[in-house]
């Protein structure tokens, strides 16, 4: 049979979503890690090369590709676009090189954040060939996109010829897990070294006055941090959340750390099971743990650790308030956590206290369990709509892996965007301003380790002992090439959202009424009549057929 992929599987509502992992400003990106293949799993071989005409070009030496016509190879990235020339500026010099080397030039399509996703669709379904190169996600719903042909197959040849660097940098098996039906869909971001996975960012010098001394390695932990700000400043609020923010990932990462059978996440974060991946489990297996963290988070709230007003709190913004010293929290990701750790000019923490000492306590650390991140967590796809597909790819392996034109779309112009310290590190010219010099082209789809400039301004000590640490626990999720579909049970599953979106904003901030364990039981009743049997018994079905097993869906 053909490889499939799954997109999602039970509720887009209870595990963390890394499309949520939203700093509009810091793209998010992937780690590298190999899906193990298991050993009853059903997968293809590498489609044969096809014709000309249906490959869109045969492998070829570079001297044989005709480059004769000057292209312009449109990128669409989702990005706010800064109101200022300096991107101008930096693509007419990529494009100099672009012009020498391949006889192209780039031009970025910007698709800003407000309503990205909506807009996203609506200019790939034009099949115009207004765009070519497609910076894409499964966060962003790749597979479901590939399922409605918005994204062109790549055969094999095709990249051999066309990116013949790229080509050699990716494994065979990172390339088939970028295959949809056989074909190739995507240049995957398979070389560059980042964590999206979620946690709590806190003081760590905080938490040593707490009597914390190597600081919050636990939920109980947390409880006694929280306890100790709540005291120490009183006029705090430890944790200025948002209504209705951080509550899927937090629910998660409590099930990550506390269940005895924590859950792999898909890219739409669903609940899926360890103890035998192949057998699919609703949120409602997780109704005992569920209810203990609700029980917690009443605890909090009883502390003040929010707002008594949580739910209409629309203006809380925990992250800048961490940032001048007036919150004791943040929830956010890895990533985000190696720029709160560090002496940035805007942590004025740093400048305020020279004890100011930041720390994590990511989820899952309590069970030592931590999903590695999926290759096509961000990668490139080139758009079914486009008039120029092979020189989108020769233009595209240029910008992954020549050094000059990987700095220009990365970092802008040197002297200018960024400069080279003593030891190779770029910071920011005393001359650049965020108004006057942001480049903002988002080219998360190709970047590479071995290209990459540190920041001189981060703290690499810290951040290098935590991704070492962290990569010794990771763990591949075993659902990176299999995809759902939902049409079948499409009432259901919207109902079933609807229903965990409501109970969960409740439960995740302790305002529910009677006990935990009540509130569960008519989250899980609710549930019940939305039909999520139909659902499991449905992804049941489709996991039986993909891994040719005849496992019996679980009843709830």
């Amino acid at each position: 049979m053909k490889k499939k992929v799954l997109a999602a599987l039970l509720s887009a509502a209870m595990v963390a979503s890394l499309a949520a992992c939203g700093d509009s400003g810091n793209a998010p990106a992937a780690d590298q890690g190999n899906t193990p293949a298991a050993e009853d799993q059903k997968t293809d071989d590498a489609a044969p090369a096809e014709s000309k005409e249906e490959a869109g070009g045969e492998e070829a030496a570079a001297s044989d590709i005709d480059t004769s016509e000057h292209v312009k190879i449109t990128y669409l990235t989702i990005s706010d676009k800064p109101n200022n020339t300096a991107g101008e500026d930096a693509l007419a010099e990529l494009n100099a090189i672009l012009t020498e080397k391949v006889n192209a030039e780039l031009d970025v399509y910007y698709i800003g954040w407000t309503d990205y996703m909506t807009n996203y669709k609506l200019l790939l379904t034009q099949m115009d060939g207004s765009v070519d190169l497609v910076s894409a996600a499964d966060w962003m719903e790749e597979w479901a996109l590939c399922k409605d042909g918005a994204f062109l197959p790549l055969p094999d040849d095709m990249i051999k010829t066309y990116a013949p660097l790229t080509w050699e940098a990716v494994t065979p098996e990172h390339w088939d897990m970028c295959r949809y039906n056989g074909d190739i869909m995507f240049m995957p971001e398979d070389q560059y070294t980042q964590r999206t996975n979620h946690g709590f960012i806190y003081r760590l010098d905080w938490a040593k006055k707490a009597g914390l001394e190597n600081g919050v390695h636990s939920w109980d932990d947390m409880t006694t941090y929280f306890k100790y700000c709540k005291e120490a400043f009183p006029d705090m609020i430890p944790w200025d959340r948002n209504g209705g923010s951080s509550v899927a990932e937090c629910q998660g990462g409590w099930i990550a750390s506390t269940s005895d059978n924590p859950p792999y996440t898909a890219s739409t974060c669903d609940i899926l099971s360890t103890e035998d991946y192949r057998v699919i489990y609703s949120p409602m297996e997780y109704g005992k743990e569920l209810a203990a963290y609700g029980e917690l988070m009443k605890e909090w709230d009883e502390i003040g650790v929010w707002r008594t007003d949580v739910l209409n709190n629309t203006t809380g913004d925990p992250r800048a308030m961490y940032r001048i010293g007036q919150s004791a929290v943040d929830q956010h990701h890895t990533q985000t956590w190696t720029d709160l750790v560090s002496p940035l000019p805007n942590n004025t923490i740093y400048q305020d206290d020279p004890e100011a000492e930041t720390g994590f306590f990511w989820f899952g650390e309590e069970k030592g369990w931590l999903v590695n991140e999926s290759i096509v967590h961000g990668t490139m796809a080139i758009s079914a709509g486009s008039n120029n597909p092979e020189r989108a790819l020769m233009v595209y392996d240029l910008l992954r892996n020549d050094p000059e034109c990987y700095r220009l779309i990365n970092y802008g112009q040197e002297g200018r965007q960024y400069a080279l310290d003593e030891n190779g590190y770029k910071y920011q010219p005393e001359s650049y301003s965020k108004e006057n010099d942001e480049i903002g082209f988002a080219f998360w789809e190709g970047r590479v380790d071995a290209l990459e400039l540190r920041d001189a301004d981060r703290n690499w000590e810290k951040i290098d002992a935590m991704y070492e640490e962290m990569a010794k626990v990771g763990v591949d999720n075993p659902y990176l090439t299999f995809v759902g579909d939902w049409d079948p049970v499409a009432t259901q599953k919207s109902m079933c959202d609807e229903v965990n979106t409501r109970y969960q904003n409740v439960l995740s901030v302790g305002k529910y009424e009677g006990t935990a364990e009540e509130y569960i039981a008519k989250w899980q009743d609710e549930l019940r009549q939305a039909g999520v049997q139909d659902i499991v018994d449905e992804m049941q079905r489709q996991v039986n057929e993909f891994y040719g097993v005849n496992l019996e869906p679980k009843q709830y």
